[in-house]
């Protein structure tokens, strides 16, 4: 699986629980707005404590210098501001982005479950929302979580995706709890905690906001003890929602993922997380005073951030960041960073022959690819004459479309339309060439799998005296990420865009020396640098598109750019001709070691000689 739909996955769960909580949360707050006899004490301390659990103590003091007086406003804030990455809002949508990602790789009650509920967030009004309407949001918001992590239990098989899902839950939970009763704690003082009254308010909240009062109660007798609350909440191995189980369901998800076994890339996480648990099976909650309680959940917190981090590491992932509070409060990526783009292509081939054609077999590839960041909406292929088309998968992945006219004709017209939605964020300039990317990149068994994309061909050759004046330009080769960029660079600062100095037989060598070309020429070229480097790179065929005060080009025809195979991450889209990643302006067609691989049309026909034209057009829909 690559690495950026593992991304998406862990994401995808981590801000469904943590929706799910916070919507919990706030619902125990407004329900107890209405409980409390005391309003001073629901106003100040309450909504302190509340924006210490799903924000920070700065959030509620700007809140409040930016807005009148009342609770409104710090409600809205919490449910609905899309200033607030952690807003209940702002998680339900990154649910539903990172869960189009991964489309493939989850259940589509799952997807339809979110996306409803995503379609119900935008028919409000976010700015101007009654507090009613928040209740029944929350309350959507609640019933959706729940609903998607039965199906997941329910429907999904127990592989790869599942345990990613299963990690992004229990870590997030695992965080909540810690948060919730480091807070709690901090509200009562160490006197305090044998007087079940005065604080008898903040541990039934705790309970509430946790969804353990009625287990609780089931387990101990109708007294709110802090510490057996405290101990319940902590190390009981039974309740879903304490830290210790928490803890043991993500170690037994990282067990599936490793096969039972510790690797040298995944040590470290195994150290973490035995270290944590042999500080659960040590503990005596009962014996903390509220200050060791206090840093007790502190260092699980800052536990909790390490292991999301060296899971991020172990596995690839985008790295979580990690505010000044301790708390993992930020998305992997914010909604503004994910890129959401939905296309139609209509691609038309008119061939026109000298003299009558009595018949002529052909295939096409136009038909776009569906994989984890780009979905195939529709597609339809009209070919005059009339013929019908027969559909197969090449070596490669790419759809071919073969045909036979075995009528008379003059002309032939080929003509795909395609919708096409794309969905990417920025990241070959994310990643961190560890060690053990190194490792692989070098491995025998790394170079035998992409043995095809690391041998040059006819058009991808370069002579040595060619690649030493590369060499000279960008030295040696030190991290092959970072040399896939500079190669781009240089070929598009060194290299002139010139549709007239090239035909579509035009060999790498010829472009090399007269420095100029177009798409297909830069590609190839940029190929052949990659692989006399042993860097696996294959030749992408497909659509760009420009729009109205784009600086890119390419859209006249069909467009070709260059992926890189990055150990650990999987191919990554860049774009010689433009400098650029390969994001969602770029529509991918087909994949193969040069042109001659992904040729949008060929054939072969008996008749005289013909000529060419071909129109392409790109257009921006409405999501």
């Amino acid at each position: 699986m690559l690495s950026r739909v593992a991304n998406a996955l862990y994401w995808m769960s981590r801000n469904a629980e943590r929706a799910e909580n916070n919507a919990r949360i706030l619902d125990v707050q407004l329900l107890q707005m209405i409980e409390a006899s005391d309003e001073d004490l629901v106003r100040d301390s309450d909504w302190k404590l509340i924006y210490e659990i799903c924000a920070t103590r700065q959030e509620l003091e700007d809140v409040k210098q930016r807005q009148a007086s009342g609770e409104d406003h710090l409600i809205h804030y919490l449910a609905m501001e899309e200033r607030n990455l952690n807003s209940i809002s702002n998680c339900v949508q990154m649910v539903r982005e990172n869960a189009r990602v991964s489309r493939d790789h989850i259940i589509d009650d799952y997807w339809q479950t979110w996306n409803g509920c995503y379609l119900a967030l935008q028919e409000m009004n976010r700015t101007e929302c009654e507090n009613g309407q928040i209740r029944s949001f929350l309350e959507r918001v609640k019933t959706t979580a729940l609903t998607s992590q039965g199906i997941i239990e329910s429907s999904m098989s127990r592989g790869v995706e599942y345990q990613i899902i299963k990690i992004g839950k229990w870590l997030e939970r695992a965080e909540k709890t810690a948060r919730i009763l480091n807070v709690v704690c901090d509200r009562t003082y160490e006197q305090q905690l044998d007087e079940q009254t005065e604080d008898y308010y903040y541990w039934l909240s705790a309970l509430r906001m946790t969804n353990a009062y009625e287990a609780y109660l089931k387990s101990h007798p109708p007294k709110m003890d802090p510490r057996q609350v405290l101990s319940f909440l902590i190390s009981n191995k039974a309740f879903p929602r304490s830290i210790r189980y928490c803890l043991d369901h993500v170690r037994e998800a990282i067990d599936v993922l490793e096969d039972g076994k510790v690797s040298h890339y995944s040590w470290e996480l195994y150290a973490k997380l035995d270290e944590m648990r042999t500080e659960f099976n040590e503990v005596k909650v009962e014996e903390f005073t509220t200050d060791e309680m206090m840093d007790f959940l502190n260092h699980f917190q800052d536990g909790c951030n390490e292991i999301s981090q060296l899971f991020s590491k172990t596995y690839y992932l985008i790295d979580p960041t990690i505010q000044e509070t301790g708390f993992s409060q930020s998305q992997s990526m914010s909604a503004e960073e994910i890129s959401s783009m939905k296309y139609q292509i209509e691609h038309t081939n008119i061939f026109k022959y000298e003299s009558i054609v009595d018949q002529s077999m052909n295939s096409i590839r136009l038909k776009p690819r569906t994989d984890e960041c780009q979905r195939l909406l529709s597609y339809r292929a009209d070919i005059t004459p009339a013929s019908v088309t027969k559909e197969h998968i090449d070596i490669w992945g790419n759809h071919v479309e073969t045909f036979f006219i075995a009528e008379h004709h003059e002309h032939l017209e080929v003509k795909a339309t395609s919708i096409v939605s794309i969905q990417k964020s920025p990241f070959i300039h994310r990643i961190d060439y560890s060690p053990e990317m190194n490792a692989i990149f070098h491995s025998q068994l790394f170079s035998e799998h992409y043995l095809a994309f690391l041998s040059n061909t006819a058009y991808t050759y370069l002579s040595p005296e060619q690649m030493a004046r590369v060499d000279e330009e960008l030295g040696e080769m030190k991290n092959p990420v970072q040399y896939s960029i500079d190669v781009m660079e240089y070929i598009h600062s060194h290299f002139t865009y010139d549709g007239e100095s090239t035909n579509v037989s035009t060999k790498a060598e010829e472009s090399f020396e007269l420095r100029k070309g177009v798409c297909q020429d830069l590609t190839h070229v940029m190929l052949g640098i990659l692989r006399a480097k042993q860097i696996p790179a294959r030749y992408v065929s497909g659509y760009l598109y420009v729009g109205e005060n784009s600086a890119l080009v390419g859209d006249a025809a069909s467009h070709a750019w260059v992926e890189v195979m990055v150990p650990g991450i999987g191919w990554v889209g860049l774009d010689p001709t433009n400098n650029v990643e390969a994001l969602e302006h770029h529509i991918r067609v087909g994949v193969g070691r040069d042109y001659n691989d992904v040729s949008p049309v060929q054939g072969v026909y008996r008749g005289g000689s013909q000529s060419l034209e071909v129109k392409v057009s790109v257009s921006l829909l409405d999501q």
